[in-house]
Formats: structure tokens, sequence, C-alpha cells
């Protein structure tokens, strides 16, 4: 996290993973009374801390009114300020003011992405026989905040992905069965190796380890003592080696599918960058996406050309990949 004063306003620029399933990366600029919020690094969603609109309505006086982000408005540098709200119940002249002045500081800022990656507080769901990280379930950037994630359950996507191994299993069905059959067996695989929905907290240190948090701070902890060395943390936030044959076969094709947003994690070594982007570039449009918010590029000339592929996509409206 990166945190300045400016003209005696603190603000903070850092970056956080969008997780179950895993989506990149979300870039955030956050002061006191307002936040940024982009997950491209070009649009920005102005959110200002102020009164609900429903909460000032004929709120008596004695009442606390409650104080909440609300969405104001997007930024870009192109297109300036857009889509403000018009309701007569909010402060639009102090939202205003606030958010001019969070716009200078993207002005300032914005241009550095990506910004230093700051949830290192991770919860892990645990391998039944090892209990090892297996999947990330969740991470956040403060541990007074982790009590409140109640998520068990992993999810690799919201729509299903290219396999050429999944249906070699003999369990392939027909989409008016299921819609999502590669998404439905790579689930599976993985709630059968964690049955016993074990999760586990960890705080990620700088070189990468990762230190149990101990049951008194995160409920669901099982390990209170120790640190696992960060060889033990799948890399690509899903273990990648498994006994089953099939299984580390569809997941090396989920991975493939899933590479333009992989790229946007910041702890990747050269090696396992260069083979993601040689995939990337499969999915331009989405590589058009991310690439802005890649901390790191190996070979510059396929990516470029990836891009040069999506913008010809776009400009003829051929946007569909799987």
């Amino acid at each position: 996290m990166t945190s300045k004063d400016d003209d005696s306003r603190n603000y903070s620029c850092y970056s956080v993973r969008r997780l179950n399933p895993f989506l990149g990366v979300v870039q955030i600029v956050e002061t006191g009374d307002s936040r940024a919020i982009s997950p491209d690094g070009v649009d920005w969603e102005i959110q200002i801390l102020a009164e609900r609109p429903q909460d000032t309505w004929g709120a008596p006086a004695r009442v606390k009114q409650q104080r909440q982000f609300l969405r104001f408005g997007v930024w870009s540098r192109v297109e300036g300020l857009s889509r403000v709200p018009a309701n007569p119940l909010l402060d639009l002249t102090t939202m205003f003011k606030e958010a001019n002045r969070l716009i200078d500081i993207l002005l300032a800022e914005s241009a550095r992405v990506p910004f230093p990656s700051s949830d290192r507080f991770e919860l892990w769901l645990l391998d039944d026989e090892d209990l090892m990280p297996l999947a990330l379930l969740a991470s956040t950037t403060r541990i007074d905040t982790t009590a409140a994630f109640a998520v068990r359950r992993w999810v690799c996507t919201d729509k299903d992905f290219p396999s050429v191994h999944a249906g070699q299993g003999g369990k392939s069905q027909l989409a008016s069965v299921n819609p999502n059959p590669n998404k439905s067996y790579l689930e599976s695989v993985v709630n059968q190796r964690t049955r016993r929905g074990i999760r586990q907290w960890f705080r990620r240190t700088a070189d990468g380890a990762g230190e149990p948090l101990p049951a008194a701070i995160a409920l669901d902890s099982v390990l209170s003592s120790g640190q696992l060395s960060a060889e033990s943390f799948p890399p690509l936030l899903l273990k990648s080696s498994w006994d089953d044959a099939l299984a580390g076969a569809v997941i090396s094709d989920y991975h493939d599918w899933l590479s333009p947003y992989l790229l946007t994690l910041q702890n990747l070594s050269d090696e396992q960058r260069a083979g993601l982007e040689r995939k990337a570039v499969e999915r331009a449009v989405a590589v058009e996406a991310c690439w802005r918010l890649y901390p790191k590029i190996i070979d510059r000339g396929i990516i470029d050309a990836a891009r040069v592929e999506a913008r010809l996509r776009l400009s003829q409206k051929i946007v569909k990949e799987n």
C-alpha cells in the first residue's frame, strides 16, 4: 500500500484481488471521505462517504445518520466525470467538492497502476490429507475483518471454461443437462479433496511465507503455530500438482484459460509469467482489458500483438472468446 499526504489530505493507493471466482485485481485510491475503484486502471468508480438519502428524508434530529460509501459517478482521463446522480436528497455540493479532490489525486496517481497489493490476510481451503493450502477463498487488507468472511466453497468461474481434457473421464454431459460441465467437474474435484471444509487464515509476509492466524482472531483456524514457506502456497491460487492425472490436466486447462487475469498477480516468477503470457494471447480481448495491471511483461512483442488483434476485433464487434 502506498500512502501519501497531499495538501494535508492523507490518501492510499493499493490493489486487492477479486476472489471466488478470481477475476484479476482491483485498483483503489482511498481518502478518509472518498474512494475510487477500478478493475482495469482506466475507468474509476467514484464513491463518496455520505448519508443515505432514505436516512436523511424525514429522520428525527436525534437519530444519528448512517454514513456509507455511495456511488457518485465514473471518471476517466478521456471522458472526465460522468453518471453523476441527480438525487435532491443528497448534498451534491459537498459531494462534488470531495469528488473533485479525489479526481485531483487520480490525475496524479492513476498512471502508476498497478498499485502495490495490500490484501495480505488470506483465507485458504486446506487439503484434507496434509492440511496444506489448496485453493484461495478470500483475502482482506485488515485483520479485524477476517471474521466477516463466511465463504466455504471454492468457485472456479461464473461460467464454463474450455478444456480438452475434462471429457476424457467419461462424465461429460450434454449442455441441455449441464451448461457448465467443465466448471462442475473442476469444482467437484476440489470439493472431494476438501470434504472436511477446513479453512485457515494466514498473514502473508514480504518473502511470501504464511503465518497462521490463531483461532482467537480467525475462528476457522486449525493451525495455531509455525510458519509455512512461500512454496507451500499455490502461486496460481489453486494447487496445480495432483496425483489424479485427469484432474491435473483440467486444472492446467483452467489456468491457461484464466491466464490474462493471473498475469495481474504480483508475486509470480519470470518463468511462471512467461508461460502465462504464451497462453494469455489466445484470449486477446481479455489481455487488452487487463494488460495495464500487469506488474511485469516478459515478452512485450506477443502482448502488443494480442492488443492489436483485440482492437481490430473490438472495432469489428467480434468480441466473443472462449
